[in-house]
């Protein structure tokens, strides 16, 4: 685990690359981050904003761009690793989340707290596409990397959150609220004792998925605490910002958007670059300024037509790959595991039907 103080500065050639560019992302996880390293690691905390070129007045926004925020996370993943992670996320309040943290504070059960996750899952950054179903007397989440986050920051990423989302629970649901069961595909097993006792559950680590699981039972769960307002009456709140993050300009949401129009049928980078009347060179400068790129954005884009072809349609694999630009189906074979860890076939086995939340 590495201890240096070790930050890497926000430039073309280090920035983060994923596919979400300038699209927003909470402004919260930031704030929380930086609260704890205030207290835990403050020369650290003093250099990472301006490192990853944020300025203090954007942590008034409602939203960042996101890979700004991710320029945080992978520093943070540098310096002490995924367990930090874990660590981070055991500060969390529901009043760290804003109005959505009212809406979720004020739902009767936990069941219902899902499922206002589920819909307004943007307000609290979530960046991988999940799968759930039951196993036994187990409710199982399975979290997919579609947004192809590099490992050790997704590992960071997904530490943070699951310890985030229980401590959160557990205020508004009992203390006694548990994981049964969180599932790593990574090994930090020399660390286990303190992910376990962060979790309160076994973990497993170098597992075939990421995820977790709850009893099915806890599902029903009362809120623990009278509440002073219906979560309804928030919920319009959290449209108002969903609606502001579309209205947001973003060229990542803009890209996304034509080529999800274009049915398989793609548009290059010369021509985006016409529609958007500037040269390919300035297009491919302005998305790798935004931490991304043509192809990893249309790659997302197929990663998600192709999974809901796979799991909502009888569509065969062959038919799916044309439909989504590929013109031999060994290749989009090729593509998909690479994206999902999974062939097209085992991932229409394994997911067909399941209730899915796409990030």
């Amino acid at each position: 685990m590495n201890s240096q103080l070790k930050i890497t500065p926000d430039t073309d050639s280090t920035v983060i690359l994923t596919v979400l560019g300038d699209q927003p992302y909470p402004t919260f996880e930031v704030k929380n981050i930086l609260r704890y390293l205030d207290e835990h690691h403050p020369l650290f905390s003093q250099k990472l904003l301006a490192q990853t070129g944020i300025e203090p007045s954007q942590l008034n926004e409602p939203f960042l761009p996101a890979y700004k925020v991710l320029s945080v996370m992978q520093n943070c993943s540098d310096y002490r690793g995924a367990l930090m992670g874990a660590r981070i996320g055991q500060t969390y309040k529901t009043s760290d989340l804003g109005v959505f943290g009212y809406a979720l504070s004020s739902s009767q059960t936990l069941s219902t707290a899902l499922q206002i996750c589920d819909k307004y899952d943007a307000l609290i950054g979530s960046l991988l596409e999940k799968s759930t179903h039951i196993e036994g007397e187990h409710y199982l989440v399975r979290m997919h990397n579609v947004q192809n986050l590099e490992k050790n920051l997704l590992a960071f990423y997904i530490c943070l959150g699951l310890s985030a989302n229980i401590q959160v629970s557990r205020e508004v649901f009992g203390d006694d609220l548990s994981y049964s069961k969180i599932y790593l595909t990574w090994d930090d097993s020399e660390n286990r004792a303190e992910y376990e006792a962060l979790f309160g559950c076994q973990i497993e680590f170098g597992a075939d998925f990421n995820g977790w699981a709850l009893p099915l039972s806890d599902l029903e769960r009362q809120v623990s605490q009278e509440s002073n307002a219906s979560f309804a009456t928030y919920l319009p709140y959290c449209n108002e910002l969903l609606e502001s993050m579309k209205q947001k300009d973003s060229l990542v949401n803009e890209i996304q958007q034509i080529l999800i129009s274009c049915a398989g049928d793609y548009p290059d980078i010369e021509m985006l670059a016409c529609a958007f009347n500037v040269s390919s060179r300035t297009l491919r400068r302005q998305l790798a300024s935004l931490g991304t790129s043509y192809q990893r954005i249309l790659n997302k884009v197929r990663c998600q037509l192709a999974i809901e072809y796979l799991t909502r349609t009888e569509t065969s694999i062959e038919d799916i790959s044309n439909l989504i630009g590929f013109s031999d189906v060994t290749n989009f074979r090729h593509a998909f595991k690479k994206w999902v860890g999974k062939t097209p076939s085992f991932y229409r086995k394994s997911y067909s039907g399941i209730d899915r939340i796409c990030a």
